[in-house]
């Protein structure tokens, strides 16, 4: 791992050189491993930033069920390596491979945008948000679990072929993206034009062209804003999101088992609330409203855990700010999401057009996941705790004013598209 020669070893060695630098720290320790993940992490979501334009633009060209098939076609080739990964260039070629192919998400969002119509938009991607929130609390045991079989123990004349300490986990992610294979080419039914076989479009033709390319401009303005939007939130909150293991640690004294109650409480308590409310609420009282009641709790969130739970030394107030950080994840990006969608319009112009308006959004959203944890963990370090969450209330407080001055919410005669 020392030798600098070898790629985990030049990035340990780099890893190090930031902790001497930021944190002051030479000796190695499970932060350097925390660290490593965070960099593979956004290594994976910068990848996927790069490529989200250019699969929505295919799904649009050739429609949804095809790019979705070739792009679960590569994560299986992913996983395939990631069984045979038994040396750490090969890990990160998994990474790449997966990375590259990543559409799911938002080839799903689009789909689902395909065929609901704006009252039930928001509803629909809800349940995406739902499934998110419970992989990701119940995923990483499940995957710890099949990680503890050895599978190059348990087979040691197949081991020579490549396969590693945790090959198990691998060859079951394999098995699950295989069974999606087969769900999606024997049941999914191309839905790109789904809503036109069903109605005609929203959007008739415009009494003379001035006002058609006006209402162009101000669709393509008001994307661009949700983009950046999307962008700033994503990079705060995916940088406090990441922190909170610092935290925990650093303050509390927690254990894995305590880091993975808390995670697995805002887990499950945001997947109730993306099937009551959000699915209930959203179009009633309007995505932009859910967003800045999203971004509103955000900044409680992050201030009760800067001001009360470090300050005090108490859980409870890091229940209290995990509630209001569970009930944000709940909210903003499925709303911002829908909001997005709304905006849709390819009859008006091809640069409207859903697949690739949706693949634009996710990769400014994959920038700030990518660049979020690298910041926050070196002003974490450099300033603290308490400055660090502190900060991040301040600027979700900004992000709020700016969606409530700038963001606009589409009428009901211009949601249709």
């Amino acid at each position: 791992m020392n030798q600098v020669n070898t790629l985990l070893g030049s990035l340990m060695y780099y890893i190090g050189h930031f902790k001497k630098n930021v944190i002051g720290e030479t000796t190695v320790s499970r932060v350097d491993i925390v660290l490593l993940g965070g960099v593979l992490g956004s290594l994976f979501s910068l990848l996927q930033s790069l490529v989200a334009p250019f699969i929505g633009r295919l799904s649009d060209k050739y429609g949804r069920r095809r790019v979705l098939l070739i792009t679960t076609l590569g994560n299986a080739l992913s996983c395939l390596i990631w069984v045979f990964a038994h040396d750490f260039k090969t890990f990160v070629l998994f990474r790449v491979v997966g990375g590259l192919c990543e559409g799911n998400v938002q080839l799903s969002n689009a789909i689902i945008s395909d065929i609901t119509t704006p009252e039930t938009r928001s509803k629909g991607l809800a349940l995406i948000g739902v499934a998110f929130a419970i992989a990701f609390t119940f995923g990483p045991a499940t995957g710890a679990f099949f990680a503890s079989k050895d599978l190059s123990a348990l087979y040691p004349d197949i081991a020579e072929r490549g396969l590693h300490p945790y090959s198990y986990a691998a060859f079951i992610s394999l098995a699950l993206v295989v069974v999606e294979i087969v769900y999606l080419y024997f049941f999914l039914e191309e839905t790109i034009h789904y809503r036109k076989h069903q109605e005609s479009t929203g959007t008739n033709e415009q009494s003379n062209n001035v006002k058609r390319d006006q209402m162009i401009r101000q669709k393509i303005r008001s994307l661009g804003f949700l983009n950046w939007i999307h962008l700033g939130f994503i990079f705060i909150f995916s940088g406090m999101e990441y922190t909170i293991t610092f935290l925990t640690f650093d303050i509390f004294d927690f254990n894995n088992m305590q880091q993975g109650k808390l995670l697995g409480f805002i887990g499950i308590l945001s997947a109730l609330l993306q099937g009551g409310y959000v699915r209930r609420m959203a179009y009633k009282v309007g995505e932009k409203r859910i967003v800045i009641q999203g971004v509103t709790g955000c900044a409680l969130g992050l201030g009760s855990i800067a001001f009360f739970a470090i300050g005090r030394r108490s859980i409870f107030w890091m229940y209290v700010g995990a509630s209001f950080l569970a009930f944000t994840s709940a909210t903003v990006v499925n709303c911002l999401t829908a909001l997005v969608s709304l905006h849709c319009d390819q009859e008006l112009n091809n640069q409207l057009a859903r697949g690739h308006v949706l693949g634009t959004f996710r990769s400014y959203g994959q920038i700030g996941r990518a660049a979020g944890p690298v910041a926050s963990s070196t002003f974490y370090w450099i300033f603290g705790s308490t400055y660090c969450y502190g900060f991040g209330c301040l600027t979700m407080i900004i992000i709020t004013m700016a969606i409530s001055r700038y963001v606009q919410q589409p009428k009901p005669e211009e949601k249709e598209d």
